[in-house]
């Protein structure tokens, strides 16, 4: 009786190893996008977007593909090949966006619930600051409040002493009389304390009602007051408890993110190689990598495959007999270029063989006739002929013609003409005109109805003011003495005198200046000009 045992597959582990592999990078695909792509679930009972759905399927697709392309290696066509390799770094691509996510979003959740704590506790900061704000007004308020009852009270108590003191006068003002009410005085100054006193009592009731309110309103703010109290202190309760709570969630994110950096940087230091961002690129590598640890797996286990198998041997006994039958072809062409290279190097031996042989029979020729044209040379005739070139003078005579300039006197006549000026003078009598403007002023009346001042001002805009120099002309160096000296008589009496100065207008005036002596002098030195000249005329 045979017993048949089953023959287990080959690569077990490995093939298990593949198919978990693959289902845990479509399920991390699937994850990561689920990230980057948020929806809501197509089917409630599974929590799976869409888009996750289409790219599961889409990656189980591929990974089938491949694999049975892989399989079938040997006789697929060249469309499926040149498609996988369009393919596979495609999908590749896809795997490395979907696990990178995934990958990132569960090494920062922790810091990410960090810093949702941090935004928390900073939106809670800002509430608190808006209910000490509220406090801060509350307390405002109470107190102004509390201010407005003070001054209400004292109102109260004013006005109640005042009613008080009213009824005391009404009652003494009606003691005074046996029958107030008889006497119109005594009535109506009675009734007018007790108007008084009632419009008082009015005031009173309102100031009772006002501070009645008020106190109701300091109640409310009271009450408000202490809840918002209440609240800062639950709010610093909870803000105290969430930073406790993830007190060292940040510290051993930040250790565990440079313990992984420190390792990318120690590798890359054997290659001098500097890394910017050691903990991305420790990212980037390990979701780069999956995918082709994958493909070699399923590489390694599908050309293993019997098929696969199968075709190599065929290629290989294929390859054999191709080899042996290429070694045949080299032998035999070695053989026939070994031949054909050996009757050339034989050919080549004769043909140097030959040209030796006609260079020795040339170089005899040479030789035999070089010595016969020696004995040529040596015994033939030597004769030159040389030309030679015989310059004779002959005389010869020219008749040249020689012009001499002679100078012959010549008399010739020429007139003489002399001019002669003659100046003749001739008296002429020319008169001179001369126009004399004579100047009549005469006053005329002018009636005046009514005189309106004129502003003769106008506003004058100086940009710049710059200094001209004056000039001076001085003549002469000379010595202005404000004085002068009058010639008077030895007779003369003090009123004389007086009357003598008074007629000097020029005297009587302030001092003059130095222009006003120069016109003074130019005014005497004409006025003696003209007195030289006048007692010149008559002569």
């Amino acid at each position: 009786m045979n017993i048949e045992t089953s023959k287990l597959p080959e690569h077990l582990g490995l093939t298990l190893m593949l198919y978990v592999m693959g289902g845990m990078i479509i399920i991390f695909n699937v994850k990561g996008y689920d990230v980057l792509f948020a929806a809501d679930p197509l089917i409630p009972f599974i929590p799976i977007s869409p888009f996750g759905i289409l790219l599961g399927c889409a990656e189980i697709a591929v990974l089938i593909w491949t694999s049975a392309v892989i399989k079938e290696w040997s006789v697929s066509s060249r469309v499926l090949k040149v498609s996988m390799f369009v393919l596979v770094p495609s999908f590749w691509f896809l795997c490395y966006a979907g696990v990178n996510s995934y990958l990132d979003s569960l090494a920062t959740e922790e810091i990410r619930k960090v810093e949702e704590a941090k935004t928390l506790t900073s939106n809670s900061e800002e509430y608190l600051t808006t209910l000490l704000t509220n406090i801060e007004k509350f307390e405002r308020q109470l107190t102004e409040i509390r201010t407005e009852q003070v001054s209400i009270n004292n109102q109260i108590s004013l006005k109640n002493i005042q009613i008080q003191e009213l009824n005391d006068q009404a009652s003494d003002r009606r003691l005074k009389a046996l029958d107030c009410s008889a006497v119109a005085d005594c009535a109506s100054s009675v009734k007018a304390f007790e108007d008084q006193a009632a419009r008082i009592a009015s005031d009173v009731s309102n100031l009772n009602t006002t501070r009645d309110s008020n106190q109701q309103r300091l109640t409310r703010i009271q009450d408000n007051l202490d809840k918002t109290q209440a609240a800062i202190d639950e709010r610093k309760l909870e803000n105290t408890q969430s930073k406790n709570q993830f007190a060292g969630t940040e510290s051993g994110f930040i250790l565990k993110k440079a313990a992984y950096e420190k390792a990318v940087v120690s590798v890359f230091a054997l290659f001098n190689v500097e890394v910017q961002r050691p903990f991305d690129l420790f990212m980037m590598l390990v979701s780069g990598l999956i995918y082709p640890v994958y493909f070699l797996l399923n590489l390694f286990l599908s050309l293993n495959s019997e098929e696969n198998r199968i075709a190599r041997e065929k290629r290989l006994e294929s390859k054999k007999v191709r080899h042996t039958l290429l070694q045949n072809i080299a032998r035999s062409l070695r053989a026939r270029t070994l031949r054909k290279k050996k009757a050339t190097l034989d050919s080549l031996a004769d043909s140097m063989k030959l040209r030796r042989k006609r260079k020795s029979r040339r170089e005899v020729t040479y030789r035999k006739m070089i010595r016969y044209m020696r004995v040529w040379v040596h015994r033939r005739n030597k004769t030159r002929e040389v030309e030679v070139e015989k310059i004779r003078e002959i005389p010869t005579e020219v008749e040249v013609e020689k012009i001499i300039e002679v100078e012959v006197p010549v008399e010739v006549e020429v007139e003489k003409i002399v001019e002669i000026e003659k100046v003749v003078e001739k008296e002429v009598e020319v008169e001179k005109i001369v126009e004399v403007e004579k100047i009549v002023e005469k006053e005329v009346a002018v009636e005046v109805d009514k005189i309106v001042e004129v502003p003769t001002e106008v506003p004058v805009y100086v940009d710049k003011i710059k200094p001209v120099p004056e000039p001076m002309f001085i003549k002469d160096p000379q010595v202005i003495i404000h004085e002068r000296i009058i010639p008077v008589p030895a007779d003369i009496t003090g009123k004389e005198l007086e009357e003598l100065i008074n007629a000097q207008p020029r005297l009587n005036t302030t001092i003059p200046d130095s222009d006003a002596a120069n016109d003074f002098a130019t005014e005497s030195e004409q006025s003696e000009h003209d007195s030289d000249r006048n007692t010149k005329q008559p002569a």
